[in-house]
């Protein structure tokens, strides 16, 4: 996780405010920073909670956008997508994922 806040933050296009390892974690940190866009992997720690996560909060902040990250399996993704979700895989570059975050910002 941090290995990845570090590589977004080189590209110069992302602010990283913190990270999370569980559901409370980043509600907590949601809660507080409000940010822009929240990077979910979706399966961890385990797929339901990712899922109640994404739903979450989309419901009680549904300006904020969310990027999804995984690996080539998106399977279960397109259930997610009508909460005005995006996919990255793990694969991308960090580039990619900066991509990612900041073209959810400019989602009208």
């Amino acid at each position: 996780m941090q290995s990845l806040a570090d590589l977004l933050g080189v590209t110069g296009e992302v602010a990283v405010i913190g990270g999370a390892g569980d559901v409370r974690a980043a509600l907590e940190l949601v809660e507080h920073a409000r940010p822009d866009v929240v990077l979910v992997d979706p399966r961890l720690p385990d797929v339901e909670a990712g899922i109640a996560l994404i739903a979450g909060l989309s419901r009680a902040w549904p300006s904020m956008r969310i990027v999804m990250t995984g690996w080539g399996d998106t399977t279960g993704h397109a259930q997610l997508g009508a909460a005005g979700t995006t996919y990255v895989s793990k694969s991308a570059t960090p580039e990619e994922f900066a991509a990612a975050i900041v073209d959810a910002c400019c989602v009208a």
